[in-house]
């Protein structure tokens, strides 16, 4: 029987590790666990020869005893009215706390069990020899486990019928081993050697493998009627056919004031007279209707008759529904979309709702609102949006919302895209965002022609010289290059102040500055508007010329050479500062816009010694601002 004992041990310890794995709040695996130290310290003590093994057995054989009462009582309750309090856990421990630790401590004062090595083998005194065994540790470990066995089983018929069966395989599986026991030890059945306990759980094993895998018992807990009766969280109250009380949960009870005991047999509402015409009402009928109970709280009653199987009235049933909450959500969402309404009819970006038409295939979608921007945005102020079909707005590009919104794989996402709108006193721009709503969708209006303009302003801002107000280098060579994409002829001239920085040192940096916002505008005053006119860095200046010849670039350059050169009047002082000039031509020198630059400034570095040379020779200084083509082709 040993070796048995030790497969069936090892085989409960692995269903307990399984169960504790599966669901570590299950006080189920703690008694599988419990049962399986019991079968193993049978496995140790049976037949044993040795005192030391037998001692071990011994203590797993009490300690399991000792708490197995406790944890099926836990079960019981978890199956039943809920988990015991702690303090009632901690009283019912304390015998089987003192059990375990005699059982622990048995070797040194012998108060449980005794065993003395002979030469014909251990000689041991029996458990119910020992007075802490027959006058606490057994009555006490009997009398709860039978106490837990019969509650469960008085309440079987509370619980819902789909989970009987397994709290009855539970019952039967605790059951055989208790009685087996309980005939061993007190009616003088079989033996008294023999471990029946143990080999009552041995016989149980495949039942409780069934019930613990099969059935897994651990990840539920059987529901009775009381508890879900008393776990609804709307009060319910049981009349009879007088009108008496005499059944209530706690809910109920918490609403009426006094405790279910005071309640029951009494009048439900005397000193209320709607809800006594209520309960009167509805004595054939199921009725369902809203009531102020007392001065805060507003109940819907629902009352309905209570038939037996037989299908007679046996009284009522009253369900009284808390709808404070949901009545005062309801005030508040009525509060919450008049605002919502009102921010929408005085917000300033327009917002409409097309529908779907089912009557019209050709014209789906049709406006069925419009707020007061959405008008002024795109109606005449008259409301005459509202009921047009969606392809007579123009103004928001319908076709495109269209094509959107009866796709398949588009109509359920945001459609966003900006217009830009005209009137006879401005330009402005409108940003259309299209958001589906059901079957529906709504569009909102956005003005942002603010933000346009701002927009055009930090461009402008950043491709300008915040000095003379032409053209930047960035801004110079974006508009340089487009320029030069598309003229098949030019001219690129490149320009800078002679002896600026004399003068600069002479008048100081505000005269300088100075001197270079007049020469920029005498630089655009000589330019047409096509012309495209940069400042690069210091003294000098860019100008790209499209569509002209070289005689027409040898003009506009001798005419700014000659304005450059008229005297300056700046902080009071007449300033001369004269300018030398470049030119490179297109195609002949290039095409490539800082290719050109680079040709010209070559060109105006060669210029200057003729400048010197020639000062009253303003032709010959022109021609020799215009680069070599023989030089710049070669």
């Amino acid at each position: 029987m040993p070796p048995i004992f030790g497969v069936a041990a090892a085989v409960y310890l692995g269903l307990a590790v399984h169960v504790l794995r599966s669901s570590p709040q299950s006080v189920i695996g703690f008694l599988i666990f419990l049962m399986g130290v019991m079968v193993a310290g049978s496995a140790f003590a049976y037949g044993a020869s040795d005192a030391t093994l037998f001692n071990i057995g011994r203590v797993m054989n009490f300690v399991a005893a000792a708490l197995l009462p406790v944890a099926f009582y836990v079960v019981y309750r978890q199956f039943t009215a809920g988990p015991p309090n702690e303090l009632v856990l901690a009283m019912l421990l304390v015998v089987p706390l003192c059990t375990t630790g005699l059982a622990l401590t048995n070797y040194w004062h012998g108060i449980l069990w005794t065993v003395t090595e002979t030469d014909a083998g251990l000689q041991y005194s029996a458990g119910t020899d020992s007075a802490w065994f027959n006058r606490l540790h057994a009555p006490y470990s009997y009398g709860l486990f039978a106490f837990a066995a019969i509650a469960l089983m008085s309440r079987l018929s509370s619980i819902a019928p789909a989970q009987r069966r397994t709290v009855t395989l539970m019952l039967v599986c605790a059951l055989l081993p208790f009685s087996v026991s309980f005939a061993n030890n007190y009616l003088d059945f079989g033996v008294e050697e023999f471990p029946y306990t143990s080999a009552g759980i041995l016989v149980m094993l495949p039942l409780i493998a069934y019930v613990a895998l099969s059935l897994k018992v651990y990840e539920f807990s059987p529901v009775a009627y009381q508890m879900l009766f008393d776990h609804v969280r709307d009060p319910i109250i049981v009349l009879d056919n007088h009108g008496s009380i005499i059944c209530v949960n706690r809910k109920a009870a918490e609403m009426l004031g006094p405790p279910e005991r005071e309640l029951l047999g009494k009048k439900l509402w005397e000193d209320f007279p709607d809800a006594r015409a209520l309960l009167e009402q509805a004595k054939d009928l199921d009725l369902t209707q809203t009531l102020k109970l007392n001065t805060n709280q507003v109940y819907e009653l629902s009352v309905a008759p209570l038939l037996d199987s037989r299908q007679r009235k046996q009284g009522l049933v009253v369900v009284c529904r808390d709808v404070t909450e949901r009545r005062q959500a309801l005030s508040k969402l009525a509060d919450s979309e008049h605002l919502i309404r009102t921010l929408i009819e005085t917000s300033s970006n327009g917002i409409l709702r097309f529908a779907r038409d089912a009557g019209d295939t050709e014209n789906p979608f049709r406006c069925v609102y419009a707020n007061r921007a959405a008008e002024s945005h795109l109606g005449n102020g008259t409301g005459t949006l509202v009921g047009m079909p969606l392809h007579k707005v123009q103004q928001i590009r319908p076709e495109r919302l269209l094509s959107h919104f009866t796709d398949a794989r588009d109509a359920k996402s945001p459609v966003s895209f900006e217009i830009r709108t005209e009137s006879d006193r401005s330009e402005g721009w409108l940003r259309i965002v299209g958001e589906p709503v059901g079957e529906d969708f709504s569009v909102t209006l956005i003005d942002i022609t603010s933000r346009k303009r701002q927009e055009r302003k930090m461009m402008a801002d950043a491709l300008s010289d915040p000095l003379t107000g032409v053209l930047n280098r960035r801004g110079f060579e974006k508009d340089g290059r487009a320029c030069l994409r598309n003229c098949a002829s030019g001219a690129v001239l490149y320009l800078d102040l002679n002896s600026f920085k004399s003068i600069n040192d002479r008048f100081g940096h505000q005269a300088g500055d100075a001197l270079l916002k007049a020469f920029g505008h005498r630089l655009g005053f000589c330019l047409r508007p096509e012309d495209i006119l940069g400042r690069l860095g210091g003294d000098e200046f860019a100008i790209v010329l499209p569509g002209v010849t070289v005689d027409d670039a040898k003009h506009v350059a001798r005419r700014l050479v000659a304005t450059a050169s008229e005297a300056y009047i700046i902080q009071g002082q007449e300033i001369r500062c004269s300018a030398s000039v470049g030119i490179a031509l297109l195609p002949q020198h290039g095409e490539e816009l800082w290719h050109l630059i680079s040709v010209a400034d070559h060109a105006m570095y060669n210029a200057k010694s003729v400048q010197r040379d020639a000062a009253n020779d303003t032709e010959a200084y022109i021609d020799a601002a215009i680069a070599s083509w023989s030089r710049q082709v070669g």
